[in-house]
């Protein structure tokens, strides 16, 4: 194939997005931390699948149109760290193809260095080891394949493509020692492998086809999110089973049992099938469905609330009620759900904004893998005085918002939020999704792991156990205060003995917020 028309390069794009849906949760197993967020996988599957399904619905004869659109819609839809770097990599593509019809080789070349340009310059501080070393050696040896090769058409320019990227993924454990240690290879250039195979398989004759799996996808993003607290009547009830037939009515976010009672958490596009479902399994003591498109566009309970004419707004990203009101009694009157498996998108922040009248609107992400949606939202956003502050986490966002000043300069209040955040360390409580080792720590699969920064600092199946070792090594003699957080279905009676924990062992005063997040029985913030 000497040149790709536009119909043409529209069919490899769906061939491309179709395999990375059908691989993206393969894609999320390659987390390193073995904790409920691995969604590298679906977080380009919804950034690049959004952008794809697009461009689908064009009658363009143009791949400089089409390639803009698909660039721009990516923009926007841009979920997590990973999503937001892939579609820097096809803002570049894009611009390559600008004004061109059809394209050659040659001009994929060019389109796929750019794109890789283009992703550095969108990186603070680019990690070697990651999608940025696989976009930019495969993009380099393909080219000096096509230099090299007299007459070389489009197939032959990806059979080169994806023989590089595949060698440069498989090296990438030893340019990051942390995937080493786990055995794994870098996730986000595992996903753009899978979209660089798709498009391989479309023009060697072999379109890959969207399985029926797709469906969690889809309910991922436009499903129901169903919670029920199910009591178990049968003492010989077989729960791996039941787990099972859950994550297949959609995608299981996270499930529980405690002696005779089972909570989960499921999105799906059918919420009546998880119900009759487990109606078969025992009482149904507690049901709580919500529509998730609601809640990825700020609506229902994220209702924007506008203060005409004020000098300031916060934007806090939340992923609990209990997260919100702790937000809403400082003063922050915007939010935008999410959190670990679910980042909001970049066009999440840029629709909230335009309905906020105030002068200055800082955003607080709250996770470290929203912070560039956020920084994607304030680019787009040019006529706004937009600031994201890096707070990687709740309790750095609560820090953050409590020294806000309606009387300071825009700087000012920047760098006191900055302040705040670097003098609170966080820590978290979570359940381990595998059995694996990280830094001489045994884990196994569904004990408590207690989490402080990037160090994961203790692991059990006793919950107290995990939280008291995790405050011991966040708690020293600078301390002066902790905030404890607690989830969905931790008992009140072990809050208690947490909080004297710390009164009786430390002498400090401790807060104690029912958060009411889900995955997450503790967030613990140390100042």
């Amino acid at each position: 194939m000497n040149s790709m028309n536009c119909q043409q390069f529209r069919e490899m794009l769906v061939s491309g997005a179709n395999n990375l849906a059908n691989q993206h949760e393969y894609i999320n197993t390659l987390n390193v931390f073995p904790v409920p967020d691995g969604d590298t996988g679906t977080n380009m599957n919804m950034t690049f699948g959004s952008g794809v399904r697009e461009v689908s619905k064009m009658m363009s004869e143009s791949i400089g149109e089409t390639s803009k659109a698909l660039g721009k819609n990516m923009l926007m839809s841009a979920r997590g760290n990973s999503g937001v770097i892939l579609s820097q990599i096809f803002k570049g593509i894009y611009r390559s193809f600008t004004d061109k019809q059809d394209v050659t080789a040659e001009d994929f070349c060019r389109a796929f260095e750019n794109g890789s340009k283009q992703a550095y310059k969108a990186v603070m501080r680019p990690v070697e080891g990651t999608i940025l070393t696989v976009i930019r050696e495969a993009s380099e040896a393909a080219s000096r394949y096509f230099k090299a090769k007299k007459d070389c058409d489009i197939v032959q320019y990806f059979d080169a493509l994806l023989i590089s990227a595949r060698k440069s993924l498989e090296h990438t454990p030893e340019l990051l020692p942390v995937l080493k240690e786990v055995g794994v290879v870098d996730s986000g250039g595992a996903g753009l492998v899978c979209i660089i195979e798709g498009f391989w398989a479309y023009l060697h004759g072999r379109p890959i086809k969207l399985a029926d799996a797709s469906d969690k996808e889809q309910a991922a993003e436009r499903g129901y999110c169903v919670e029920i607290v199910l009591r178990v009547t049968n003492k010989d009830h077989d729960y791996d089973s039941f787990r099972t037939v859950m994550g297949k009515n959609g995608s299981l976010v996270d499930c529980v049992k405690e002696e005779n009672e089972i909570r989960f958490h499921v999105h799906t596009l059918k919420p009546g099938d998880v119900l009759n479902r487990s109606q078969k399994e025992g009482i149904l003591e507690s049901i709580k469905i919500e529509n998730i498109e609601i809640e990825h566009n700020v609506k229902g309970d994220y209702t924007v609330k506008t203060v005409e004419n004020s000098k300031y707004a916060i934007i806090s990203v939340v992923n609990g009620k209990g997260i919100e009101e702790m937000f809403r009694q400082l003063g922050v009157e915007h939010f935008v759900f999410g959190g670990q498996t679910m980042n909001p998108a970049a066009g999440d922040f840029v629709s909230l904004i335009k309905n906020i009248h105030a002068d200055t609107v800082f955003i607080l992400p709250n996770n470290s893998n929203i912070i560039m949606a956020a920084q994607r939202a304030k680019k787009v956003l040019k006529d706004r005085n937009v600031i994201v502050m890096e707070s990687k986490s709740i309790p750095e966002g609560l820090s953050a918002a409590m020294v806000l000043n309606q009387e300071a300069e825009p700087s000012e209040n920047e760098d006191n939020m900055m302040e705040a955040i670097r003098e609170v360390k966080t820590g978290s409580v979570t359940n381990a999704v595998k059995d694996t080792s990280f830094n001489s720590v045994a884990i196994h699969k569904d004990d408590y792991m207690g989490i402080c920064g990037k160090e994961i600092i203790a692991s059990s199946k006793d919950l107290k156990d995990v939280t008291c070792k995790l405050l011991d090594s966040m708690i020293d003699e600078d301390s002066s205060y902790v905030t404890v957080i607690y989830g969905r279905g931790v008992e009140k009676a072990l809050v208690g003995e947490i909080e004297k924990y710390v009164n009786d062992k430390y002498g400090l005063d401790c807060g104690v917020n029912d958060g009411a997040q889900d995955l997450y029985p503790f967030i613990i913030g140390v100042e």
